[in-house]
């Protein structure tokens, strides 16, 4: 196993244990034990503990939900088409089972008021979502300020209807929430440009 595997392993690991059960109630040797990396792999990749450890799983979670919007923006020409698939998208994840990825509704609430890193490091994510979002709009023609407006708007909806997705068991929130989202971004459309697309 190679060292970026083995860190990877780690990262997808603590990610794994914190969604279920939350940062505080996961350990560094369970995430060792369930990993199945040497203890020794922890300390080398994560010196700083568990905090740096949470911090990288955030930043992991960056590299793939950009590498996903990446993909999605680059397959949709316009903006209201690409975040009807990403809500599309969104629809299909079961909050009843584990998954790779740390949603990072979770971590944000459970630790921005002990651990001023890992705020930070959430916060970043969020402005980069936002300023992703709003880039898209802009490249379809958008003014700027109803661009950033609509994306804040999508990124905000789309965490808090995670957030009741994990709460009800059910993804009917997240169905819920594409819907809004599409009709709002419909009815500017039409404020904005006097159409449809």
């Amino acid at each position: 196993m190679g060292k970026e595997n083995t860190k990877t392993k780690i990262l997808k690991t603590a990610s794994r244990l914190f969604q279920k059960q939350g940062y505080h109630a996961t350990g560094l040797n369970q995430i060792i034990k369930e990993s199945g990396c040497p203890k020794g792999s922890l300390y080398y990749y994560f010196p700083e503990g568990k905090e740096q450890l949470a911090v990288e799983a955030v930043e992991l979670v960056k590299q793939m939900t950009f590498e996903g919007l990446d993909a999605l923006f680059a397959q949709h020409e316009d903006v209201i088409d690409a975040i009807d698939q990403f809500f599309k998208d969104g629809t299909n994840f079961d909050p009843t089972v584990e998954h790779d990825g740390l949603p990072l509704a979770l971590i944000t609430l459970e630790t921005a008021l002990m651990s001023e890193n890992l705020r930070h490091a959430c916060k970043e994510v969020y402005d980069l979502l936002v300023k992703k979002f709003a880039d898209k709009f802009i490249t379809c023609n958008w003014p700027k300020n109803i661009a950033e407006d609509l994306a804040y708007f999508i990124i905000t909806m789309a965490e808090g209807s995670l957030i009741f997705a994990f709460t009800h068991l059910s993804n009917e929130p997240l169905k819920t929430t594409h819907r809004i989202i599409v009709d709002t971004m419909k009815a500017k459309q039409r404020e904005v440009f006097g159409h449809d697309k």
